[in-house]
């Protein structure tokens, strides 16, 4: 006999919707933080010198815990054992941990040295020790990630089997959509915004803490509802998991064509999600805030599209069909972004609203193939599944890019680059990846200046190099450039003249010149003088120059209230502008006014005063070609295809009733 308490308690619209949306918010952190690193992979290239192999076995290391040590199963087998409470509690922990220690790999801090660079550094020197650090932590992110998923799937069949199930998991991945949305969408402007881009991966980390202490108070809720349940109610402590279970579970026909259509789907989902905004960049040309800004738009589709097609489903059914349709959706996609040049927005939206499909019709039908006392076990065993794709096609695709765009990265010698010095101008060949001239095409491309130690012998071969500067470079200046090429396939740009990304400020030439610095706090379109002072103290910190200033108390409040504080470096001399950038407002704790010159958002860095070191190597990187890597995750949507159609022809056998709406009665009830 049911508990009256416990039924008033799910009975309850308010209760019932207001742990959804708390539990929710848990696995929108999780989604903002895998996500939040996609759109700053050129950063990345840049500042750590990653190429796109590693990029991808950065996403990969997510699903290596839950691929190969089987964490999800596992994961799924602890929470049929221990419950919702400590499951959740430990998995999500590790989750925030893994943010952190990822967010703490590509610090300033560690990079300049900190705790275990050295240790970071002594093993696999092909790879920097800020990957190897990030990797960890993605690798911990990932451990905790999926079964906390998972956790969260169980919580909703708890709360609203029976009732509106399907629109619950609707809700439930649309407001993880909506992370990876905001993720994409904020995340580089984060990183333009902020005194140092690595702040958008702390404040992604952040999140995950948040989330943590989300499932916390609702480990409250839960401890509640569990007291009142009697021990004849359906979600009392079960049976505990036998290894029979998992294998009655896997010889089931239904669950196995499902689990082939969730890693088959999935895996062409996620690694393109996480290579999108790089996508966007190097085949439409758009910028780097601008790619992920539009990248972000398949998720806000999804966010809304989710819930709908989940009410759809409890109303009408029909979930084998959607999930054919939604496969078909997504290969047809995924061919009209790999063949042409379509405007990306129309196929953004079309693939957002395949994502909402088959998720919205999937996740509810396996609480109909599966008891739910086993539910945990299943959605451990799928996740895990997906997770082998997870972990192996971001591999495949950053081998891809790196095996067919050879050229992309051009690499101009110390003696090339002595050339340069004077007029900055540059010449270099756009190839396709048999040498032959990409002619007549605008393209988007970056330039990043490395200062090489003296002890590095400078070989002229462009792959030599490439090794070389991977592993020793020290980055000096970065900016992106629009340029056209010829008939020959040629292409110029002139250094300093267009988006400059990042400086390194302590290789200019200042501390002879009388350098003055001009503050001016900005509120909306009004500018409020501040001050101005001449720099005197040249101790540098790592690539910047901190800089702090008592504010006079009748200007404390404008600089406090301004949305960004303008700087200005001048040459007193020749009244050049050296140095213009934008900062956030941060007073430490002897109420000064602390700044970081050369970290702020650059508006403009005079490069005439760059120092040029006879060790100055320059890395030209043209548009990646993505087609092949498109092409990979359009025979995935055809895989998918063929699972959704056995998985629909499977049921009309088994009688689960995946066609029926979320309240009728199936022919096979388990």
């Amino acid at each position: 006999m049911v508990d009256t308490i416990k039924k008033s308690m799910r009975d309850k619209v308010a209760v019932r919707w207001g742990i959804l949306l708390l539990i929710a918010s848990v696995q929108g952190a999780n989604y903002y933080f895998y996500d939040a690193i996609s759109p700053l992979k050129r950063l990345l290239e840049d500042n750590f010198n990653f190429t796109s192999g590693d990029f991808g076995l950065f996403v990969a290391a997510y699903s290596i815990p839950n691929t190969f040590l089987l964490m999800a199963v596992l994961g799924g087998i602890i929470l049929d054992k221990l419950g919702i409470r400590r499951t959740g509690g430990l998995f999500v922990g590790l989750m925030a941990s893994g943010g952190l220690l990822t967010a703490y790999g590509a610090s300033e801090y560690f990079s300049g040295g900190g705790i275990l660079h050295g240790f970071f550094s002594s093993f696999l020197t092909n790879y920097s020790p800020e990957l190897k650090m990030m990797l960890l932590g993605r690798f911990l992110f990932g451990l905790g990630a999926e079964t906390s998923i998972v956790v969260v799937s169980k919580v909703i069949v708890k709360w609203f089997k029976g009732k509106e199930l399907a629109l619950a998991f609707g809700m439930k991945i649309g407001i993880a959509r909506a992370g990876s949305a905001l993720a994409l969408y904020y995340s580089a402007q984060i990183a333009d915004a902020a005194s140092h881009w690595t702040i958008a991966i702390w404040f992604a980390a952040i999140l995950l803490l948040i989330a943590f202490l989300a499932f916390l108070v609702y480990s409250f809720f839960d401890l509640r509802i569990d007291k009142q349940t009697t021990q004849n109610t359906t979600s009392a402590k079960d049976d505990g998991f036998s290894w029979p279970d998992l294998k009655e579970l896997l010889t089931n026909r239904s669950f196995i064509f499902v689990t082939l259509l969730c890693v088959t789907f999935y895996s062409a989902v996620f690694p393109f999600q996480a290579f999108s905004p790089d996508f966007l960049l190097n085949k439409f040309g758009l910028g780097l805030t601008e790619s992920g800004k539009i990248a972000s738009i398949l998720y806000w589709v999804t966010m809304f599209a989710t819930p709908f097609f989940g009410f759809i489903v409890d109303k009408y059914g029909r979930s084998a069909t959607l999930m054919i349709f939604g496969a078909v959706l997504l290969t047809l996609i995924h061919l009209t972004f790999a063949l042409t040049f379509f405007n990306p927005i129309i196929p953004l939206v079309l693939l957002g609203i395949a994502i909402a499909l088959v998720p919205a019709a999937m996740w509810p039908s396996v609480a109909k193939i599966v008891v739910e006392k086993r539910i945990g076990t299943a959605y451990g065993a799928m996740f895990s599944i997906q997770n082998f794709g997870l972990f192996l096609f971001p591999i495949l695709v950053g081998l891809i890019l790196d095996t067919t765009n050879k050229n992309a990265e051009i690499f101009l010698s110390s003696n090339q680059v002595m050339e340069i010095k004077t007029n900055k101008t540059f010449q270099a060949n756009y190839l396709d990846n048999k040498n032959n001239a990409i002619i007549d095409k605008d393209l988007l491309a970056s330039a990043t200046l490395y200062l090489m130690p003296d002890s590095i012998i400078m070989e002229e071969e462009n792959d030599k190099l490439k090794k070389q500067v991977r592993k020793h470079g020290e980055l000096i200046w970065s900016e992106y450039f629009n340029s056209h090429s010829n008939i020959n396939g040629q292409f110029s740009a002139t250094l300093g003249t267009d988006s400059i990304e990042r400086i390194n400020i302590t290789h200019f030439d200042l501390k002879s010149k009388e350098i003055q610095i001009v503050i001016t706090a900005k509120k909306d379109s009004k500018e409020t003088h501040i001050t101005e002072t001449i720099l005197t103290d040249w101790t540098y910190t790592n690539s910047y120059l901190p800089f702090k200033l008592k504010i006079p108390e009748n200007l404390k409040k404008t600089v406090t209230d301004s949305d960004k504080l303008l700087i200005s470096l001048k040459d007193l001399a020749s009244n050049k502008v050296i140095l213009e950038e934008k900062h956030d407002v941060f007073f430490d704790s002897q109420e000064n006014l602390n700044l970081k010159l050369g970290k702020g958002e650059i508006i403009f860095a005079n490069i005439d005063y760059l120092s040029w070191d006879d060790n100055t190597i320059i890395k030209i990187k043209t548009p990646l070609n993505y087609t092949f890597a498109i092409l990979l995750f359009a025979l995935l949507g055809i895989l998918g295809i063929i699972f959704a159609i056995l998985l629909k022809r499977e049921d009309k056998v088994s009688g689960y009733g995946l066609e029926l709406s979320s309240n009728a009665k199936a022919k096979n009830t388990k």
